[in-house]
């Protein structure tokens, strides 16, 4: 080990190579682990807000029934929203997809709807002379060159366009969307006349407990009386710590290939690595030489570079790994207002173990 080390000190000329490549590759790794895993914690304190709610009830093409919504409501304060798809025709015959979501007065029971101009919600859908109220995406608004206090009709329901929407705290748990937000009421969507039989049209009655009984029993108690008392209702359930199950498991894919990516960056800097201790070696052969005539077994000498190799490699997996666990600070400081997802950094000790793992098998 002194030995090894003394040779270390004379510099690390030709294993700068060597040194990149373990940084690099532990880099990529961890620093994908480490944002994946501040993006599951965040979505995780974020789950009332995604959800809208704690407890979530989806139906398919068919509202609640009233024995059904009552149940629900003896559970806790509910909200209802509708959302579906549609076409927004402007006065001068301009078309546009939309993705129409249609909320109940006590919207949003959980977080808050960012508007421009800012406006109560009851205000901002209500009905004046036959004309409904909605807010629309600044998207649609650039698409069929609107602004606000124009008329659109959608079916046979025509609506004002009184604000836009800049932020809705429960958009990633309502899913991915092929329109720009069309928001309007609970009413003006039946107006439409678009609600028929095989419309699809999906229904999701948000349950929020009450503050002293809001904890994790109290929610896995309600999904399971829901299950008892309606088994025929046919719902899809969600809670709060699962807001988005498919956004979750499009976030998993997506960590699973980043890190594959990065194992072959490994992997092909492995070449990288064998190079350059080959010509170290190469370069040491005298070294080694006098080293044997000295009495040093091959063993010795063995011993000698493998703890130099030992040595860069950890050092060159703590460079990755210092970059890595700082990644998601860095994406949170330089992007944190653009994200439409939350990340909640934080140093994640089992994805930065599991790099320098790689790191370490990747230099031997």
């Amino acid at each position: 080990m002194r030995y090894a080390l003394r040779e270390l000190r004379g510099g690390l000329r030709g294993f700068h190579v060597f040194v990149a490549c373990i940084a690099l590759g532990v880099m990529a790794i961890a620093g994908v682990g480490s944002v994946a895993a501040s993006l599951g914690e965040g979505m995780a304190r974020e789950g009332r807000n995604l959800l809208g709610g704690d407890v979530a009830f989806l139906l398919f093409q068919r509202e609640a029934k009233p024995d059904e919504l009552a149940f629900l409501r003896s559970r806790g304060e509910v909200s209802v929203v509708g959302t579906m798809r549609g076409m927004a025709r402007a006065a001068d015959g301009k078309l546009a997809l939309v993705e129409m979501k249609a909320v109940d007065g006590t919207y949003p029971s959980i977080g808050e709807l960012t508007l421009d101009p800012a406006l109560p919600v009851n205000e901002l859908l209500s009905e004046r002379e036959g004309v409904f109220g909605a807010a629309a995406d600044p998207t649609l608004l650039a698409r069929l060159e609107l602004k606000i206090g124009d008329v659109v009709s959608v079916g046979d329901a025509r609506f004002q366009i009184r604000s836009a929407v800049e932020a809705e705290p429960d958009k990633l748990g309502v899913g991915v969307g092929f329109g720009p937000r069309f928001l309007v009421s609970y009413d003006a969507l039946h107006a439409t006349g678009l609600i028929q039989p095989g419309s699809l049209v999906r229904w999701n009655y948000r349950v929020k407990l009450p503050d002293n009984a809001s904890d994790e029993r109290a929610v896995n108690a309600l999904m399971e009386d829901a299950r008892a008392a309606e088994p025929q209702a046919g719902w899809e359930i969600r809670s709060r710590s699962n807001a988005s199950p498919q956004l979750e498991r499009n976030i998993d894919r997506f960590t699973q290939f980043l890190t594959l990516v990065g194992l072959a960056a490994l992997l092909v800097g492995g070449v990288g690595v064998a190079n350059a201790v080959k010509s170290h070696i190469d370069r040491r052969l005298d070294v080694i030489a006098a080293l044997k005539a000295l009495g040093a077994t091959g063993g010795d000498v063995f011993a000698i570079y493998l703890t130099q190799v030992i040595v860069l490699a950890a050092l060159g997996s703590a460079i990755g790994l210092a970059a890595g666990a700082a990644l998601p600070f860095v994406v949170v400081g330089l992007f944190g207002k653009l994200l439409p997802l939350p990340v909640l950094p934080a140093i994640h000790p089992t994805e930065l173990a599991l790099s320098l793992v790689y790191g370490l098998l990747t230099a031997l």
